[in-house]
């Protein structure tokens, strides 16, 4: 939300401070919601809010090489 620091100030200075604290949770949930979606479909966040795909190999021996580590 670039850009929209003071509607969101405004906003946030209306609001009870019960409110805030309901909203600022909500926030940080739909965030680490977001990021945990983007990692399992495989995008990697980069510094600058960039978010690329990562490359991934499905070969049967990396598939097979992974389950052998999970069940050790």
């Amino acid at each position: 939300m670039p850009g929209n620091e003071a509607a969101v100030v405004m906003i946030s200075r209306q609001l009870t401070p019960e409110n805030r604290a309901n909203l600022h949770a909500w926030v940080h949930l739909a965030h680490v919601a977001e990021n945990s979606a983007r990692k399992s479909l495989g995008f990697e966040v980069l510094a600058d809010g960039v978010f690329t795909r990562k490359s991934r190999e499905y070969s049967c021996e990396n598939i097979m090489r992974k389950s052998k580590r999970s069940k050790k």
